[in-house]
């Protein structure tokens, strides 16, 4: 126990102790900078309204100025820089071969920040999964289904899959499916349906909604609706016109001008 005291008493010589406590304060002023730094870039990146971008600026910049107060710091303990690096590169180049899964969502991600395919706020659907983008990190996209579910997606999946952006265009079109048997005259009924479409709210006059027989069946045809609404409006719109499209056929029914 004596030799190892006096063997720790050498060692921590006035010099050693003085860049050891020199190095401990640029290590915490490391992380001072580092989080202020970053929420910084975030805030400018995010004045012109790009979220996501916004993220990726403040992550790099936090890694930037983190690694830059790290290797400062051990400078001033007396490591040399190149041989941390040299050391780094040959572990990376290990951790690489053993995680070619995480580098493949890592640089996907910055394929999707780049390609900007989605933003923030976005409905996105992929391989059967849709809700809304909460966030984008590096590795993976995480969503907010309609049932309040939570559900994380691979960057490397939303690569590789087909992936539909519901949200990208300010307007939507509304496709609804109407069975019509064949005995039914189709002229009353269409004009029944376009004059009930003309009231509906947050249908849009343009482009404005139609009326056309989409397909035939043995005993009946299907009249397929087509309307317009802003994306916004989406999901009110389509209950407006299941709403009126109803009303239209039970007047037709009442009329017997369908006959």
């Amino acid at each position: 126990m004596k030799d190892l005291l006096d063997r720790a008493v050498a060692f921590a010589t006035m010099d050693r102790t003085v860049d050891g406590v020199r190095a401990a304060l640029i290590f915490a002023l490391t992380i001072i900078v580092t989080r202020l730094g970053s929420r910084w870039v975030r805030d400018v990146v995010s004045r012109r309204g790009d979220v996501q971008r916004s993220i990726l600026a403040g992550r790099l910049a936090a890694w930037l100025l983190f690694a830059l107060g790290l290797s400062a710091a051990f400078e001033e303990l007396g490591f040399k820089l190149h041989v941390l690096l040299g050391a780094a590169g040959i572990l990376s180049v290990a951790v690489g071969f053993a995680a070619q899964t995480t580098l493949s969502n890592l640089i996907s991600g910055f394929f999707l920040f780049g390609e900007r395919p989605f933003t923030v706020g976005d409905n996105i659907e992929v391989e059967g999964v849709a809700g809304e983008v909460l966030g984008v990190d590096m590795l993976a996209t995480s969503l907010r289904t309609a049932d309040g579910r939570f559900v994380r997606i691979p960057n490397e999946v939303l690569i590789k899959e087909k992936l539909t952006n519901q949200t990208r265009f300010g307007e939507r079109r509304i496709e609804l499916q109407v069975p019509l048997a064949n005995d039914a005259g189709f002229e009353p009924v269409r004009e029944k349906i376009a004059k009930a479409l003309s009231s509906v709210p947050h249908c849009l006059e343009t482009p404005a909604p139609s009326v056309f027989i989409g397909s035939f069946g043995e005993t009946s045809v299907t009249l397929t609706v087509w309307a317009w609404a802003k994306t916004r409006d989406l999901q009110a719109a389509r209950v407006a016109l299941a709403e009126a499209i109803h009303l239209a056929l039970a007047d037709v029914k009442r009329s017997g001008l369908g006959r």
